[in-house]
């Protein structure tokens, strides 16, 4: 399976770009969602994630005492829909998108390079039958199949095909947000026919992994 195929495989409609985690989250415009930090993080609940009108779309667990950083996210009813986990002693910053049985399945593996002028994400996509999570981690037999790469700033994120560069969302961080109470939050665009769930835990993953490499300086 090439790696378009592999980001088709939650679905068979051709209009869906990118269908992971069901044709539910594929919409035929252009969809906008909201993820806001809160000042107070609590251990069930660190992101406010919603839709441009509001209503609540996606939550997210956050398990503080965990070794190794996890998080889980949930639609708007509370059903799992994949867990997001950091790599431990990785030569890269690595994390992990788990779904499938008992959230157990590695179905995605984002490898970070941090430049001088702007930081690049390869998004590496599993097919069946997927490595479980404490498999080795070997993506070597892959290509990205998706990039991510923010401006020089980091205000802004595209969210890309890795072989054609087509666009398939863009993240814009609320400068403002930030600097005025220290909480990250952001405005991701999706395209339409791309997997709206997919690309928030991609969201998500990255705010993680960039927000872990500047505390680790």
């Amino acid at each position: 399976m090439d790696s378009h195929a592999a980001l088709r495989q939650g679905g068979t409609d051709p209009n869906h770009k990118i269908c992971i985690f069901g044709p539910q989250y594929c919409f035929p415009t252009e969809f906008q969602i909201l993820l806001r930090e809160k000042f107070f993080k609590l251990r069930e609940d660190c992101f406010k994630i919603t839709d441009a009108a509001g209503q609540l779309f996606f939550q997210v667990k956050n398990p503080w005492m965990s070794l190794r950083e996890k998080h889980v996210m949930l639609d708007a009813y509370g059903a799992e829909v994949c867990k997001i986990k950091k790599k431990l002693m990785a030569l890269r910053y690595t994390w992990h998108m788990l779904a499938g049985n008992n959230l157990e399945e590695r179905r995605v593996t984002m490898a970070f390079r941090h430049f001088s002028l702007h930081t690049k994400c390869y998004v590496y996509v599993y097919t069946p039958p997927f490595p479980h999570e404490d498999a080795d981690t070997d993506y070597s037999h892959l290509k990205p199949a998706i990039m991510m790469k923010s401006t020089v700033m980091g205000f802004d994120i595209k969210i890309y095909d890795g072989e054609t560069q087509e666009l398939y969302a863009r993240m814009s961080k609320d400068v403002g947000r930030e600097l005025l109470i220290g909480v990250d939050s952001y405005c991701l665009t999706v395209q339409p026919g791309v997997d709206v769930a997919f690309m928030t835990a991609l969201a998500l993953m990255w705010d993680y992994a960039t927000t872990d490499m500047k505390q680790s300086g």
